[in-house]
């Protein structure tokens, strides 16, 4: 099982996943000892400190089927320990699974989450937190809701967003199953990020497949930093315990350093094909005007049969990613850098331009790790033309453009790899 959801309408080449978890973890009785108090009651004073992590989780199977979510906030608070809500501070938005405490949408601060996970669970009736019973997870207001209260509410010297749910690259995340499965889209991503209405520093997706420069393209303005996942991350997600207590520990770290701390723990969990990359969100601007320059010398390659069959055999040895629930590959997205080192093998004019966005790519990519399954992910992704068609890729072109020349380039392909498969 991954963090890639079932298939909504439309979408082509995600399939669903359906492996058991892992156990949970038990909250530590040192957590009780937090004060119950802070309930996010409206017109509180506002809350001041050095961190704040907003969690922002849509449930779905993960949690309806398997309380995964609630492992990952357990082990959030676990990590937090008995540090001081001045030094670190962690609200949670959750909802968008189809199980008692999980319908709408619920937030809550540390003291509030202990309180409410004093049996392990989370979610229960009241909940403890301000409850929003008729919200959509995959709403863009509900999102922007959010993220504007917390705005509100708190004035902390580094924020960090975190989105946790099923993820499906540019076709959309955080499905809510209480309202038919709706996704959260790029554009309604970016829409709540404006209602919110300030820079974060770490947007981070604990789900499959959002490490592409389609993602990192949207955000570059509103935060500086990205986590994320070229492949399909394993059902468990993250391990936050010895991330949330670095954080705590080293509340000035640079995001090299709590990265670094994440990828170890991600790393070193069960589960195959982990990928995790940290992006520098203010270079994205550069890798794309890059890839505009690098497409447009591509397009003389779709012109000729000969040209053309070079350059399918470069992007189909390409490292791709989707891995499905029962291990097998269904390509989403494939590995930027290695697009570039063998499609520029199709023509030597392409040494150039090539080289320009290969320099551009690595100067963005900060962090990259991977395990023996995901060899070849160099912590970049972007859209593959593999396993699409022309009618994918008219119905999720706003996800998934990227720049003019690309776009015509995609385009193009499709068009001529359809016509092979007649």
């Amino acid at each position: 099982m991954h963090r890639c959801s079932e298939l909504p309408p439309g979408c082509l080449i995600l399939r669903a996943c359906n492996r058991p978890p892992a156990g949970r973890g038990v909250l530590s009785s040192l957590l009780l000892v937090l004060l119950l108090s802070g309930s996010l009651a409206s017109g509180s004073a506002v809350q001041e400190g050095e961190i704040l992590v907003l969690v922002y989780a849509a449930g779905g199977t993960l949690e309806a089927d398997y309380g995964l979510i609630t492992d990952d906030i357990i082990q959030m608070i676990s990590g937090a320990g008995n540090v001081s809500p001045d030094l670190l501070e962690i609200v949670v938005a959750y909802g968008g699974a189809d199980t008692p405490g999980w319908r709408g949408m619920t937030v809550a601060n540390r003291s509030s989450l202990t309180a409410d996970l004093g049996d392990d669970r989370l979610g229960t009736d009241p909940p403890c937190g301000r409850h929003y019973p008729d919200a959509n997870m995959g709403n863009s207001s509900t999102l922007g809701r959010f993220l504007s209260q917390a705005r509100d509410e708190y004035r902390y010297d580094r924020i960090f967003l975190i989105l946790i749910g099923h993820g499906e690259a540019y076709t959309g995340m955080l499905f809510d199953q209480n309202h038919a499965g709706d996704p959260l889209t790029l554009p309604e991503l970016v829409e709540a990020l404006q209602t919110g209405g300030y820079n974060v520093e770490l947007i981070g997706f604990d789900t499959c497949l959002m490490g592409s420069l389609e993602v990192a393209g949207r955000l570059s303005g509103y935060a500086s930093y990205m986590i994320a996942s070229e492949e399909s991350e394993p059902a468990e997600g993250w391990e936050y315990d010895h991330f949330i207590s670095y954080l705590a520990g080293q509340s000035g770290a640079p995001a090299t350093g709590y990265a670094a701390a994440l990828m170890n723990g991600y790393l070193q969990a069960p589960g195959t094909g982990r990928t995790l990359s940290l992006l520098d969100l203010s270079e994205a601007g550069v890798v794309t005007a890059s890839l505009d320059r690098y497409s447009r010398d591509l397009l003389p390659l779709l012109s000729s049969d000969e040209s053309f069959s070079r350059l399918r055999k470069a992007v189909n040895a390409t490292r791709q990613f989707g891995l499905t629930g029962n291990g097998t590959l269904d390509p989403a997205t494939m590995d930027l850098m290695d697009f570039v080192t063998r499609s520029r093998e199709a023509d030597p004019l392409l040494a150039d331009p090539a080289a320009d966005l290969m320099a551009a790519a690595e100067k963005m990519v900060l962090l990259s790790v991977h395990d023996d399954a995901g060899a070849g992910a160099r912590g970049l992704a972007i859209l593959s033309p593999v396993q699409i068609n022309e009618h994918f890729y008219q119905y999720y072109r706003e996800e998934a453009s990227i720049t003019p020349s690309w776009d015509r380039f995609i385009e193009t392909y499709i068009r001529m790899a359809g016509r092979d498969a007649l």
